[in-house]
């Protein structure tokens, strides 16, 4: 409003669109958007069933085999029928080694096989995560330590209040960032300003 009475009026749709950006821009600077650091070995990723999990870890590692990384795969999601042949799918495009894992001690083995490589992609399964006991068996699943990001994506499909409920229940285990998808599917998106601002994620 100061600029349009300061203007005398003259306020234009560009102007307003110019004004509207800068202030996002002043919000979201202090939180820690861009590249996962290079110290973090490795990548976990989570979220609920049906957001594009498998589809994301694959996008990520891409970019990362391009700069000559060595990188691996691991996959909990031995739940979901498909989900297993997907990654493979995607490791063979991308000539990278992917682990399987059942149980703990499998999940300890593929850590221990990729302890030379510089990143190592987490695929977790995507179920009801409103269910507190399948966030449970994640955290006794997944070790999160240090060197491990944790990056939670959510589907800009779903309402903002369904997102704050599955932020709340995965808030049981560390979040680093966010991951929003399915930006392409909705024209509501608020959510990719209000969320990170609300919970201080980048």
């Amino acid at each position: 409003f100061e600029i349009f009475y300061a203007n005398k009026g003259n306020f234009t749709e560009s102007d307003a669109k110019r004004w509207m950006k800068n202030q996002f821009l002043k919000k979201l600077g202090s939180l820690d958007f861009g590249e996962i650091p290079e110290e973090k070995k490795f990548i976990n990723i989570i979220g609920p069933t049906g957001v594009g999990k498998t589809t994301t870890i694959a996008k990520i590692a891409a970019s990362h085999v391009q700069m000559g990384k060595a990188i691996g795969f691991i996959t909990t999601d031995t739940y979901r029928i498909g989900a297993v042949e997907q990654l493979k799918t995607y490791a063979n495009i991308l000539r990278v080694p992917l682990e399987v894992c059942y149980t703990k001690n499998d999940y300890i083995r593929a850590i221990e096989r990729f302890s030379g490589y510089d990143h190592v992609f987490i695929d977790t399964a995507g179920r009801n995560y409103r269910e507190e006991m399948y966030v449970d068996e994640l955290k006794q699943l997944i070790e999160f330590k240090r060197g491990m990001e944790t990056l939670l994506v959510f589907s800009l499909t779903a309402k903002e209040s369904d997102l704050d409920a599955i932020y709340h229940q995965f808030s049981a285990v560390p979040i680093d960032r966010f991951i929003f998808t399915k930006y392409d599917e909705t024209e509501s998106y608020g959510s990719l300003v209000n969320l990170p601002l609300k919970y201080r994620k980048g």
